[in-house]
């Protein structure tokens, strides 16, 4: 019986509103499939969501446990009312995303200050596709008028259905019991026997009990024959057909059982012929391929088994690659095609050593066929004379995948180069006198060169070192390119090499020739620039030059081989140049300062060597790089440049050649020559500040015992800073010309200045010590006859003694702008004694006498020729009668 609650509803557990396909027999079946197929579950919680759109419209009670899911499942959803269902807002049509979303609508600005209703958004008229065809009533006319005929056919034939006039025949019943239609009928059981006859066991009146039974029994029967005869005569006409087309239907089944025994004799033929022949190729086929797989196995075996000896063949006749192919693909059918096998258990280990042992052999030969090759005779300019052989090495070792033997190659190309540099330092060292035992050991750390046998060293050993490396590239470009080819990285049936692994090759060859190239210069440099003891420094710059060169050379060739800039001989130089500059600056700061303590400023002759150097640079316009001092020829009074006589003195002199000196070793890094400049103009800074002192501050009385400081000291002082300032400017050619923007040359701006204006105050001086002697003549003068006075005769001689002092010094351009000076200031000095002494322009004979004076003294500068002969005395002489 139904549950009180349910018996106002009707049963929907026989179809899904989601899956409309499934029928189910039961309720539980239904319970079944929502709990499957419409829930999830939350941990111990089950969440329906059968429903429109997936929600469950009674969720408030769907969130609970399984069996609280079930009584869920039957008061909401295995039943429902014959009313309308309970409406929820999941049974609306129009909900808020509904009415917002509506295609209808326009767009949506600002619903949330509406106010909710028909208003809450606009509409928006939408237009008919332009892909979809216009339809109307007519497309359907045809088809309504050919339903509708149906249709009214339809409603005809179902109000006239004709009524059976037959009435029913009232039959009197009498049941049969069933015992009687069981097919069985065991009368030997008493409880069907009491059934068939009842009381016959229990009556005393026998007889009249076994006739009311037989009575009852022939109703029985009767009862059965009017059904049997009623059956019959319901069927009758089908009786009737059967019994009268008997013998048709015994001939049918005669042909049947004819066609059913022919067909059965063709099946056996089919089955014979078709099936199981068939299938016995089937089998034979198999065995065929089993047996050729098996003999394919034995001849693989066989292959196998002759593995070691082909092996032995192979590494006889250096063809490492095939045979270690021959042990990588025997290992491979090892553990594949052959795995399982006792026979090959000790195989795959013997394999393993074997290429272990060929790993080692390649090795020895790779260390050997490089010592070979490297230590060839530096004449033998061939490539590589065996380059079959180190290409089967070479291919074998990277068949194994192992990148060890670089660092063999690196170990034997470090003792190559250090062989070769100590045959080179063997053979200088054997040349030095003495007979001292030559001993070197390890990396020779205790030897070093002399500085002449630095240069010679590098000349030896320069050409060797690049010879070494261009065999050494050799080698390592062959190793690149037996690395890139295909049986050495693989094939598409082998493993490939990866594209990290042809980097590591590429990156340890450049590693190994960088650090080769870095080993050669440390070496080197090691042995050229170490000591620092007298014994060991260079005898000039000129060495230091060539040094740099021959060391700059050795570093660029090995670059230009190598593709690697190694700068630590350049460093160690570098070092080595500043201490030797340092030391050589010293040197020649304190020869050039007792120079000038000692120097008596008088005219020094000029050696050849110097002028052979100021003609040429006169010649070119510059300082040459390379200096050449020519020797043969008798020394010079004057210096000439640009054919014009400079009278020096020694000391300048000295400072040329030390300038000269420094110049030549501008070929060095900038670094060095930066302090090279420092030295320079600390050094003419020096002279500069030292002359000033001995000359212009009398210090040359007290160092060089020197009783005055004459005119000529001055003059002689004043014309070798003019050779100072002639070549300031071609020093600062030659090193804007060698590092045009690394070097800073603004010190050379400040000495010029200093040593013009040194000049200027050596002219004034001149001027001054001239000036003084007219002046002092001038105080005693009285305007007197004779003429000319004896004051007058004195002055003229003073000019004549600055003539004679000046004549052999300065350019005769410097003299006149000097006299002119002292002209200027005797006006000065006469205008004034004339104003005390009250003579003035009036035709007096005091005045006459004055005429007379300066014509004398007029003629006196013209015969010195240190005025113009062209100009009047009036010009010369306007100046002094005015007041």
């Amino acid at each position: 019986m139904e549950d009180k609650s349910n018996s106002n509803k009707t049963p929907t557990w026989q179809n899904c509103i989601h899956c409309p396909n499934l029928l189910f027999n039961s309720a539980v079946e239904f319970e079944r499939h929502i709990q499957q197929k419409h829930s999830i579950k939350e941990g111990s919680l089950i969440l329906c969501q059968y429903g429109l759109n997936g929600i469950c419209s009674a969720l408030q009670f769907g969130d609970l446990k399984k069996a609280g899911f079930k009584y869920h499942v039957r008061q909401y959803h295995l039943y429902k009312t014959n009313a309308t269902d309970d409406w929820t807002f999941y049974s609306s049509s129009q909900n808020l995303p509904a009415v917002l979303n509506d295609p209808n609508r326009g767009k949506q600005s600002n619903f949330f200050t509406k106010t909710w209703g028909d208003g809450f958004v606009d509409k928006v008229e939408i237009y008919p596709s332009p892909y979809l065809p216009e339809i109307t009533l007519l497309h359907f006319e045809s088809y309504c008028k050919k339903v509708s005929k149906r249709y009214r056919r339809h409603c005809q034939l179902k109000e006239n259905v004709p009524a059976k006039a037959k009435s029913p025949v009232v039959e009197a019943v009498c049941d049969i019991p069933n015992i009687f239609y069981e097919q069985s009928l065991a009368l030997n059981d008493p409880q069907n026997f009491s059934k068939v006859f009842p009381g016959l066991s229990n009556t005393q009146d026998i007889n009249s009990t076994i006739r009311s039974l037989q009575e009852t029994l022939s109703t029985y029967l009767d009862v059965v024959e009017m059904k049997i005869s009623k059956q019959v005569a319901q069927k009758s006409d089908a009786f009737f057909h059967a019994m009268l087309s008997h013998d048709t239907i015994m001939e049918q089944m005669a042909r049947a059982v004819k066609t059913v025994k022919i067909t059965r004799k063709d099946i056996t033929g089919v089955k014979q012929n078709l099936t199981e022949s068939p299938l016995k190729l089937i089998s034979l086929t198999r065995i065929n391929h089993n047996l050729n797989n098996v003999h394919e196995l034995l001849k693989l075996i066989a292959t196998v088994q002759q593995t070691q000896p082909m092996i032995q063949l192979l590494l006889s006749t250096s063809d490492y690659v095939a045979a270690l192919d021959l042990i990588s693909s025997t290992q491979k059918v090892l553990s594949t095609r052959l795995a399982g096998i006792q026979a090959f258990r000790h195989l795959s280990p013997q394999l393993t050593e074997m290429k272990r042992l060929i790993h080692k052999m390649l090795n020895n030969e790779f260390s050997r066929f490089i010592v070979t090759d490297l230590n060839r005779p530096l004449k033998d300019l061939s490539e590589l004379p065996d380059r079959d052989k180190i290409v089967s090495i070479v291919s074998g070792i990277l068949r194994l995948r192992e990148f060890d033997f670089l660092d063999i190659f690196k170990t034997e190309a470090m003792t190559s180069v250090q062989a070769t540099i100590k045959q080179c330092l063997i053979e200088i060292i054997s040349q030095r006198d003495g007979g001292n035992e030559i001993v070197l050991r390890g990396s020779n750390a205790d030897t070093w060169l002399l500085s002449n046998e630095g240069i010679v060293f590098l000349q030896k050993v320069t050409p060797n070192i690049i010879n070494l490396f261009k065999r050494i590239l050799s080698i390592s470009n062959l190793i690149l390119d037996i690395s890139q080819m295909s049986d050495i990285t693989g094939s598409d049936s082998e493993e490939v090499w990866s594209q990290e692994e042809l980097t590591l090759i590429d990156e340890k060859i450049k590693k190994l020739i960088a650090s080769l190239s870095d080993y050669s210069n440390e070496r080197c440099a090691n042995l050229i620039v170490t000591k620092t003891d007298k014994e060991y420094a260079l005898t000039n710059l000129t060495q230091l030059s060539k040094l740099s060169e021959l060391t700059e050379s050795f570093s660029r060739q090995c670059e230009q081989i190598t593709g690697h800039y190694s700068n630590a001989m350049k460093l160690a130089l570098r070092s080595f140049a500043m201490k030797y500059i340092q030391n050589l600056h010293s040197e020649r700061r304190l020869q050039l300062t007792s120079a000038l303590n000692a120097e008596r400023w008088k005219i020094a002759e000029v050696p050849y060597e110097l002028q052979s150097v100021i003609s040429k640079i006169c010649e070119t316009g510059e300082i040459p790089m390379i200096l050449f001092y020519e020797s043969g020829k008798s020394d010079g009074k004057y210096l000439v440049i640009n054919k014009e006589n400079y009278a020096v003195v020694a000391s300048v002199q000295l400072l040329i050649k030390i300038l000269f000196e420094y110049c030549d070793a501008s070929k060095q890094s900038p670094d060095i020559v930066q302090y090279l400049v420092h030295c320079m103009l600390e050094l003419t800074r020096m002279y500069n500040s030292r002359c000033c002192q001995l000359v212009l501050g009398a210090g040359a009385i007290q160092s060089a015992g020197l009783k005055t400081i004459s005119t000529s000291n001055l003059a002689l002082v004043s014309r070798s800073l003019q050779v100072i300032l002639w070549l300031l400017p071609l020093i600062i050619k030659l090193l804007e010309k060698c590092h045009s923007k690394e070097l800073s040359l603004n010190g050379f701006n400040s000495i010029e200045n200093d040593i013009a204006g040194h000049k200027k105050e050596i002219e004034n001086k001149i001027c001054l010590i001239v000036s003084n002697m007219l002046s002092s003549q001038l105080g005693g003068w009285e305007a007197k006859p004779p003429v000319p006075s004896q004051t007058f005769r004195n002055i003229s001689k003073h000019l004549v003694k600055l003539h004679e002092a000046l004549i052999d010094i300065l350019p005769l351009e410097q003299i006149r702008s000097i006299y002119m000076k002292v002209h200027d200031n005797f006006k000065d000095k006469l205008r004034e004694q004339l104003v005390k002494m009250n003579i003035v322009a009036n035709g007096s004979p005091q005045h006459g006498v004055v005429t007379s004076e300066l014509t004398f003294y007029l003629q006196t500068l013209k015969t010195l020729r240190v005025i113009n002969e062209h100009d009047t005395e009036d010009n010369i002489l306007y100046d002094i009668w005015l007041n």
